[in-house]
């Protein structure tokens, strides 16, 4: 019985000093960050003979041996480990943030001559860190607030504040002469109304009744119109109008028709998208 715990015993230590001295990238970062420049280059070479390491892992160990290579004056040896990424990965950039300028020069000297070996190895020109980057401008996609109050009072000023004309003054044309309709046929339909009431010929009667109930429905088809035309300008302007949009305007009088239709008048007017 104690024979077999101490053979338990042994077993679990020679496993635990198996596991301590399995090499893992972790435990390369670990001694790199220490300084212990000689642990690195042995555990990473063990690391790599191992084998079974991505791609990103393994530019991250050259990386790191190129460095110790260079701090022990190893130049030979800096140029085969950016060799050795270039094989991994040729079109590889050194970030500048983490790289020093002069591994950055070896690194590119490595490149073209690597690239001049392999013809078929794509250059590409490493961006300068010292070039100042260009400012990146966003399209301003919403409408400002000055042009969605203007458009809530009136429809086709929201769409002329951002420099859409076409739409701007078709909207607005449209919504004058809609409002201006409204307004004439309201005061109109309430005459004829007073009129009807009031007349006592029964044979006017009828007539007085026509032509209040016209009035009536033409008031209410430009309301109904302009109520649309509202509802359309407030969506066009918030979905699809950007800010400082310039559209190629053209007259307002080939986009309204107001035309005579039996005993009342068809107003139509088309927009353009």
């Amino acid at each position: 019985m104690i024979k077999k715990m101490f053979l338990i015993i042994f077993f679990l230590m020679g496993i635990s000093f198996v596991y301590s001295q399995e090499v893992t990238f972790d435990k390369v970062q670990q001694e790199y960050a220490k300084f212990n420049y000689d642990n690195v280059i042995k555990f990473s070479d063990q690391l790599i003979a191992k084998g079974n390491i991505s791609d990103s892992l393994l530019i991250e160990l050259h990386l790191m041996r190129a460095n110790v290579f260079y701090s022990n004056g190893a130049d030979s040896l800096t140029r085969k480990s950016f060799e050795q990424i270039l094989k991994i990965n040729k079109k590889y950039i050194p970030d500048p943030s983490i790289t020093s300028p002069k591994l950055i020069s070896i690194f590119n000297e490595v490149k073209a001559d690597y690239i001049r070996k392999n013809p078929d190895a794509e250059m590409i020109q490493p961006a300068d860190s010292t070039k100042p980057k260009q400012e990146i401008k966003y399209l301003n996609q919403v409408p400002a607030d000055g042009a969605v109050i203007k458009n809530l009072l009136l429809p086709g000023l929201g769409q002329l504040h951002h420099g859409n004309l076409t739409k701007g003054w078709i909207n607005t044309a449209a919504s004058v002469l809609n409002i201006g309709a409204v307004i004439y046929f309201t005061i109109d339909a309430n005459k004829k109304q007073d009129n009807y009431l009031k007349e006592t010929d029964s044979f006017l009667i009828q007539q007085k009744y026509d032509e209040y109930n016209k009035s009536f429905k033409l008031r209410n088809t430009f309301i109904i119109t302009y109520a649309a035309l509202w509802l359309y300008s407030q969506i066009d302007l918030l979905f699809f109008t950007n800010e400082n949009e310039s559209i190629q305007s053209e007259p307002v009088s080939s986009h309204i028709n107001l035309t005579p239709y039996g005993n009342d008048f068809q107003l139509s007017f088309r927009i353009p998208f």
